[in-house]
């Protein structure tokens, strides 16, 4: 059969770099977050912990592994530095995912990925994937 043609050999899978990772999310927008667990979950994320206060996400924080974290800098009117300063001990990677400038955030912690709202989802995947894959070198 010199016309048969040979189906073509699938390539290689792609890698999910937020498979099975779990993140917690400090948005108390609960339609952005929702949509933000929406995001993350369909990119192969394992857990999405959404948390919608301060109080819950250093709970969460003290309760449960997280791989990395998306905080808002204000939260009820509540500045997030406090969760921030607690994922930075603890050596979990985060980023600020905000409205607000990045003037507004403490000087000790504007080395970290800074994200401005509104924002291209596919652009806070990759930002995430980034850290994840940078924290995976240092450990």
């Amino acid at each position: 059969m010199s016309g048969a043609r040979v189906p073509p050999v699938p390539g290689p899978i792609v890698d999910q770099p937020l498979k099975d990772r779990s993140i917690l999310i400090v948005e108390d927008d609960v339609v952005l977050s929702t949509d933000l667990a929406n995001l993350l979950t369909s990119g192969g994320c394992k857990v999405v912990l959404p948390t919608t206060s301060i109080a819950s996400a250093s709970s969460t924080i003290v309760h449960y592994l997280v791989d990395a974290a998306i905080l808002d800098v204000n939260v009820q009117n509540e500045w997030v530095f406090p969760v921030a300063h607690a994922l930075q001990a603890a050596q979990i990677p985060f980023l600020f995912l905000t409205a607000y400038s990045p003037e507004s955030i403490p000087a000790e912690l504007r080395s970290r990925p800074f994200i401005q709202k509104p924002h291209v989802p596919q652009d806070l995947v990759d930002r995430l994937a980034s850290m994840l894959q940078a924290a995976r070198f240092t450990d």
